[in-house]
């Protein structure tokens, strides 16, 4: 192992170099600022394990992470498990950094193999391509805006899908085309479709948010509050949220495509009454898909509009697309870009953890931000629970209309079409139980608790109000001991249990 150390990093006794430039910090924490230079047109790499807390502060130059402009000598502290890239694009950036140890870090639960702070300078950005791609896209809406203002009309503004294989810097590329776009006085609307990912919104939702401001890195994941729906008081981001209430799209593909569906009907509608946002457009984020997803793909097409399909580095994937989309060749280009040269390939133990970070500061705030939750105890007698189906086998015979058509059925074959939706996505919990329900997390829709039957229909196309989490059921009281975000009275809606367990 070498024994020289990168320039800026400090002297020997604080890091060491391996054979492949990886920059390791001793355990032994340090209360001082440790400068680094990066050089213009490289980023550096960071891993930051969950014990240790990451502050930093830009002295000179212009920084950015995944788009997000960093300021000037302003101290920020990154989220704990945060893995990112400060990266330099037009000059030598100084950055001062310190590590500390995570107080809040429960360590005897941690599953975090990484136990020390790993960075790296890097001068294959892959940005070059991204500001391309960026700068193609931003031409789109410049001439949607220009017509639209001339011609008083309203024309759709770039709607983007980005897909690719497992690691391949989706989300990445999502952050930067959103970053940038609000940059240039845009408002797209960022739709993840990734059920692990909490954005804006807890694990197990699909989300769109007009991206209205800068996203807070301060955060769990880099977003922004889920919890106050926006980074700034001023300027806050308002996410439409539907509950999925699995972590892998596969668990129930019936139940994923209908929300996907119904999130895009909401979507559209939203473009429909904001002219900014519509000349803004859409940014799509999916978790990993290939042409064997392509039922998926073709759903998610047809229901936000897509025009522009972005391929991260597969050009089999897009070469197959160019021909599945072949009689849409005129209205939908798709393009292929490099994979991110700094992804991280993820394990499951760390993407658990992440969620459990998101979980916890849903209800708890991070150190800059304290929220004080609510505990409670509940009678299960006053709630209906619903919980959704594991379907992974399940072939889907349900039709799923584009946006806008409609067609009409005898009102008993609709009624029992809608019973049989319900059954197929969700089953009453009829029998609630410490089992089923211990360490839990549910989601509150907005469909009230009422004395007739249920509307099956009703309750597929709610939104979510929010989220409580289920510490006990006990079995012989007969009630929860949940944790309310605050206080106050517990809406008396129907509750839907999700499969993402968290352990207070």
């Amino acid at each position: 192992m070498s024994t020289s150390v990168i320039p800026g990093f400090g002297s020997s006794d604080l890091s060491t170099v391996n054979s492949v430039g990886i920059t390791t910090t001793s355990s032994n924490s340090t209360h001082e600022y440790i400068p680094i230079q990066i050089p213009s047109n490289h980023e550096w790499r960071i891993e930051v394990p969950f014990k240790s807390i990451f502050k930093f502060k830009i002295t000179r130059g212009i920084a950015e992470i995944f788009g997000t402009e960093l300021p000037l000598n302003v101290e920020l502290q990154l989220y704990p498990g945060a893995k990112c890239a400060i990266y330099s694009p037009i000059e030598t950036t100084t950055v001062e950094y310190m590590i500390l140890p995570n107080r809040n870090d429960m360590s005897a639960m941690s599953n975090d193999d990484q136990d020390t702070f790993d960075g790296y300078l890097s001068g294959e950005t892959g940005m070059t391509p991204f500001l391309n791609l960026h700068i193609a896209i931003e031409a789109q809406r410049q001439q949607i805006n220009d017509y639209n203002i001339l011609n008083e009309s309203k024309l759709s503004g770039p709607r983007v899908l980005v897909i690719g294989n497992k690691f391949s810097g989706k989300t990445s590329l999502c952050k930067i085309l959103a970053s940038y776009a609000n940059k240039m006085n845009n408002t797209p609307i960022l739709v993840n479709l990734n059920p692990r990912d909490g954005v804006f919104a807890l694990p197990g939702s699909l989300t769109a948010t007009p991206i209205s401001d800068s996203f807070d890195l301060e955060c769990s994941g880099g977003w922004g509050f889920s919890t106050t729906s926006g980074t700034l008081s001023h300027n806050p981001k308002q996410p439409i949220v539907k509950n999925y209430g699995f972590g892998d799209f596969k668990e129930n593909l019936d139940l994923y495509k209908y929300q996907i569906s119904q999130l895009g009907i909401a979507v559209l509608s939203r473009l429909e009454e904001d002219i900014q946002v519509n000349n803004s457009g859409i940014i799509v984020d999916t978790p990993a898909l290939d042409i064997k997803d392509f039922g998926i793909i073709e759903s998610i097409v047809s229901d936000f509009r897509i025009n522009i399909i972005v391929v991260m580095g597969s050009e089999k994937l897009m070469i197959d697309l160019k021909k599945k989309f072949k009689h849409k060749s005129t209205s939908l280009d798709i393009v292929k870009v490099p994979k991110s040269t700094g992804v991280v390939e993820l394990e499951d133990s760390y993407i658990r953890r992440l969620q459990e970070e998101c979980i916890k500061e849903y209800f708890n705030g991070n150190y800059k931000t304290r929220l004080s939750p609510f505990k409670t105890d509940i009678d299960v007698q006053d709630l209906i629970i619903y919980k959704g189906v594991i379907t992974k086998e399940l072939i889907s015979t349900l039709s799923f209309l584009p946006a806008g058509d409609s067609y009409t059925v005898e009102e008993d074959n609709e009624t029992k079409q809608e019973e049989n939706l319900l059954e197929k996505y969700y089953s009453l919990l009829e029998q609630p139980s410490s089992s089923n329900l211990d360490n839990s997390i549910m989601a509150i829709t907005h469909v009230p608790q009422t004395t007739s039957k249920t509307n099956s229909r009703a309750l597929l196309n709610s939104s979510v109000l929010g989220y409580v989490h289920v510490s006990k059921f006990d079995d012989e009281k007969k009630k929860l001991k949940v944790l309310l975000p605050f206080p106050g009275i517990f809406p008396r809606n129907i509750l839907i249990s999700t499969n993402i367990g968290f352990n207070e």
